[in-house]
């Protein structure tokens, strides 16, 4: 017979079964995080003037909160402001928006976070016999239930004083209620970052249920919902654009956005508000990161990095605030040659040589996907280097050495007919299947760097058309899924394209391009969002009739000064 538990373990036991871990009822309590959340919590932006982010998004969402919690001048629209969708790419301050406007607008967070239960990890706990034993409680179920309980629960701890706000406001009504705020029951907003598993068809179903239930419940005392969801970029592999028995409806749903975390029923709903982040503008970045440097070293001794250094980071982020803050605490670590200011070194070579290893380090630090290696893999193929070729200008001694040591190593090819003297080569210099080896990327995302950028490489039409055949032929090569394509696309892509360029290819200052296939792809997905949107509208609305769909067009007409054209359309 099994042991009984002891009082200890039976209090460990229920103060377990929490449905989650709710955070961040205040943010600045001292001696809740180890070093490492210690230094991410002396970085946090705790103003506005601190926060990368454009005045009149911030005034946005500020203006959301007030309507939310007060329901504006009229008081109506708080049961409209139910969620609050924050998308955008990651590392553009979303989540530290909303912390700023919390500290000032003076309301509690409550997060969910997903969480592996431990009562569940021991073997004992599964006991039939065991006096302890509680029941188990799916992911789900435990998001349903802290989301009915944090929706309709308060804190029971008192009111913080909310510090006044800095930011300019334009409208008398966003401007009030601050004070009024302070005064009342405590305020909180349950911020939904940490989503679950929502790709899953039976999750998502519950979780899209837990969402309609909320919106359902129109108790004055609901606390709004905030969302956040980084943008899932896409990288150009294959299937990612889509199969051509691919319906327009079944895209995009292999990733996390704000069409999977929302049911078309939500999204469309007057209860759904958007707000859209941009990459951080350089300016604003730059601003941000210099106020870093002066609190920083205000309480510290140490060498500031330089100017250059500041701007390298800020190019080499990429319009992401935390890639940036990573990189400059890295460049804040010790002092390094390659980050002295130009004053101190001596020479004009030096000091450019300096700039050129701090851009190298903070590239490495900063950029994300081995970009370093996939352009250097680009510049490799495009530049077609063969035996013989002259150096470049800028070529360095050791690089000559180098380069003369591997001609003499290269074998010769052998000679080809005469009917085949067109496609004689002299020996490359590129090692395909070291290339192969180290190549960060599959083929398809490749093709379409090269198929980007291989004009600025040829002399005449014929060589460009000699890379076009390879590519497409490439691209036709196979079947729409992995298991159906040609294994040897990457070789087949690389050679071909070497051997229709000229050698050697003329420097003319070649700049390797992001390919607009992405863009390309951003505005399809957008543009088939709409069409999705108007469906799932007309859906909802019901059938019309031609005379109510004429009244429409043309009520859409002079709203939108499209004149009488749009009638002529529907006939």
């Amino acid at each position: 017979m099994a042991p009984k538990p002891s009082a200890q373990r039976k209090t460990k036991a229920m103060s377990g079964s929490s449905t989650s871990r709710v955070s961040t009822l205040k943010l600045d309590t001292p001696g809740t995080c180890g070093p490492p959340a210690a230094k991410r919590q002396k970085l946090k932006p705790l103003s506005f003037e601190e926060l990368a982010v454009h005045v009149k998004k911030v005034r946005d969402i500020r203006q959301w909160f007030v309507e939310a919690f007060e329901g504006g001048p009229s008081g109506r629209l708080r049961k409209y402001r139910r969620i609050l969708a924050l998308t955008g790419p990651a590392g553009t301050a979303k989540t530290a928006t909303v912390r700023v406007l919390s500290r000032e607008l003076g309301f509690d967070i409550l997060e969910w976070r997903n969480s592996v239960d431990d009562r569940f990890s021991r073997d004992d706990d599964f006991d039939p016999d065991a006096e302890h034993r509680v029941e188990y409680e799916g992911l789900s179920e435990k998001f349903h239930n802290f989301l009915t309980r944090a929706s309709n629960c308060r804190s029971v701890f008192g009111q913080p004083e909310s510090k006044p706000s800095s930011l300019p406001i334009s409208s008398q009504a966003s401007r009030t209620n601050d004070s009024h705020i302070s005064k009342t029951a405590k305020r909180q907003i349950i911020l939904l970052e940490d989503l679950p598993n929502i790709l899953h068809p039976a999750t998502q179903e519950a979780f899209h249920t837990s969402l309609e239930a909320l919106v359902a419940n129109q108790s004055s005392s609901m606390s709004p919902v905030v969302i956040i969801v980084s943008d899932a970029g896409v990288r150009g592999e294959s299937g990612e654009e889509g199969g051509p028995s691919t319906s327009w409806k079944g895209k995009g749903r292999d990733t996390v956005n704000i069409r999977t975390v929302l049911p078309p029923s939500l999204l469309m709903s007057p209860y759904v508000t958007q707000v859209s982040f941009n990459p951080i503008a350089s300016t604003l970045m730059k601003r941000a990161l210099q106020h870093l440097l002066t609190t920083h070293f205000s309480q510290n001794s140490g060498i500031q990095p330089s100017k250059e250094v500041l701007d390298i980071i800020t190019e080499s982020s990429n319009g992401d605030i935390r890639s940036a803050i990573m990189a400059l605490q890295f460049a804040c670590v010790r002092p390094n040659p390659g980050f002295e200011l130009p004053e101190k070194t001596k020479g004009k070579g030096k000091s450019k040589k300096g700039n050129v290893n701090a851009r190298m380090i903070m590239e490495a630090v900063t950029r994300r996907e081995q970009s370093l290696a996939l352009f250097h893999l680009i510049g490799k193929i495009l530049y077609n280097k063969r035996k013989g070729d002259p150096p470049s200008q800028s070529a360095s001694a050791k690089d000559r050495e180098r380069d003369r040591g591997l001609d003499a190593k290269l074998k010769d090819p052998t000679k080809l007919p005469t009917h085949l003297r067109e496609h004689d080569r002299k020996a490359s210099r590129v090692d395909v299947e070291i290339l192969y080896a180290d190549s960060p990327i599959d083929s398809s995302l490749l093709s379409l760097y090269i198929h980007q950028n291989y004009t600025q490489y040829c002399n005449e039409l014929d060589e460009c058309e000699g890379v076009m055949e390879w590519l497409s032929w490439v691209d036709s090569s196979g079947g729409e899924s992995w298991q159906q394509a040609n294994p040897h696309r990457f070789h087949l892509l690389t050679l071909g394209t070497m051997h229709s360029l000229p050698t050697p290819v003329p420097r003319r200052n070649q700049k390797a391009y992001k390919p607009a296939f992405f863009d390309v792809l951003k505005r399809e997905r957008e543009s088939e969002d709409g069409i999705r949107d108007v469906h799932e509208w007309l859906r909802m609305v019901g059938p019309f009739t031609f005379l109510q769909l004429q009244h429409l067009i043309g009520l859409l007409a002079r709203r939108f000064g499209y004149g009488m054209d749009a009638k002529r359309h529907l006939h």
